[in-house]
């Protein structure tokens, strides 16, 4: 008989857990008991997490504990969540890139729309054991070599690969930009304003003007690959191997890899730091891409992407404003550690040089 699929994770049951690990997941034996542990905030900005412990009747290699995202239980945030696609976005991932994945995804055991209403839930592996970073935290520039070969090795994996036409477009997102950096950049502004250097405020509205063409660009006229989407410290964990672990892939796309490299370093490492080891990393992404296989794309067609999309951190800033305005301290504590960290990386890829006249480079 088939349950009702829970909204949250106070509705899971012995039963349903059994259809979808044992039924449909095809585990052996059977669920007897399960708990219930919150992972983060118990209401995110896009999702609910939970840890759900399991007990087995019998020992085998089924998992101890699984993770369950849930669409969030906030209203307005899971609206947001559904116009950008990210419920859906993660599940087709899952779907259709996780396995064999460079990055080491964690493992899928099923996903179901809870309402009929493209609200996914996912049930994946428990990632625990892995070692994680901060938000708030830049990464040392040995885990910062790792993620970015990580990339690297995933982009090269997808270059150019027929089965991304499963994938959303990264020109997908440019109708969505517009009216989320409208109503966002206001709040940011009022907000957080004053952690802006005085340097890097005048190009928000040239920024905010250009995302969409800019999304619109990648798409039509360089080469695609898997993008994360949301490449930065906390969706990346270390486990020991060579390669990092990438999780939360509800941004998702078909686009170029070099906008995940440079969301990597725009929220993940420090401008002082990047000023030192930046070249160095992305000559580590270039020689990871031809080591995988790509030979139609330059180190200058890198370079010259990578200063483009730099050019979306401010529509990208002034979005979440949406989410991080009229918030607390700690929404003030991840704008202060990212903001210096998104001007280093403008600087590093000299954004100024093009922001101004990035019309003429769009074609």
């Amino acid at each position: 008989m088939q349950q009702s699929h829970p909204r949250s994770g106070g509705d899971i049951t012995v039963p349903w857990l059994n259809e979808m690990l044992v039924t449909k997941g095809g585990f052996s034996g059977a669920v007897i008991e399960f708990s219930l542990e919150p992972v983060g905030e118990t209401a995110g900005f896009l999702g609910d997490i939970v840890r759900i412990t399991l007990s087995w009747d019998i020992a085998g290699s089924q998992p101890n504990s699984i993770i369950a995202k849930f669409p969030t239980i906030r209203e307005a945030n899971r609206e947001t969540g559904k116009h950008l696609l990210a419920y859906e976005r993660e599940l087709k991932f899952y779907q259709h890139f996780s396995e064999g994945c460079p990055v080491n995804p964690p493992t899928f055991y099923g996903g179901v729309d809870v309402t009929g209403e493209q609200d996914f839930l996912i049930l994946i592996e428990d990632l625990k054991a892995a070692r994680f970073a901060s938000q708030l935290e830049a990464l040392s520039t040995q885990d910062a070599r790792q993620a970015v070969l990580g990339l690297a090795r995933m982009h090269a994996h997808y270059w150019q690969s027929p089965a991304l036409a499963e994938a959303h477009q990264f020109k997908d997102w440019a109708p969505i930009y517009g009216p989320s950096i409208a109503s966002g950049w206001p709040l940011f502004e009022q907000d957080f304003g004053d952690l802006i250097p005085d340097e890097m405020y005048p190009m928000f509205e040239p920024g905010n003007r250009m995302a969409g063409r800019v999304f619109e660009y990648f798409s039509r006229a360089r080469p695609q690959t898997l993008v994360h989407g949301d490449a930065r410290i906390e969706n990346i964990c270390f486990d020991g191997s060579n390669l990092p672990r990438m999780y939360d892939w509800q941004l998702a796309s078909s686009g170029p890899g070099a906008y995940d490299l440079m969301y990597f370093f725009a929220n993940s490492i420090e401008a002082d730091q990047l000023a030192v080891v930046g070249q160095e990393l992305v000559s580590l992404y270039f020689d990871g891409l031809v080591e995988g296989g790509v030979t139609d794309y330059s180190r200058e067609d890198l370079n010259r992407d990578l200063q483009i999309a730099s050019c979306l951190l401010f529509g990208f800033s002034s979005m979440v404003g949406n989410f991080l305005a009229n918030g607390g301290e700690a929404e003030r504590a991840i704008v202060a550690a990212t903001t210096p960290r998104y001007w280093g990386t403008c600087q590093f890829f000299e954004v100024g040089d093009v922001i101004e006249g990035l019309a003429e480079l769009l074609v």
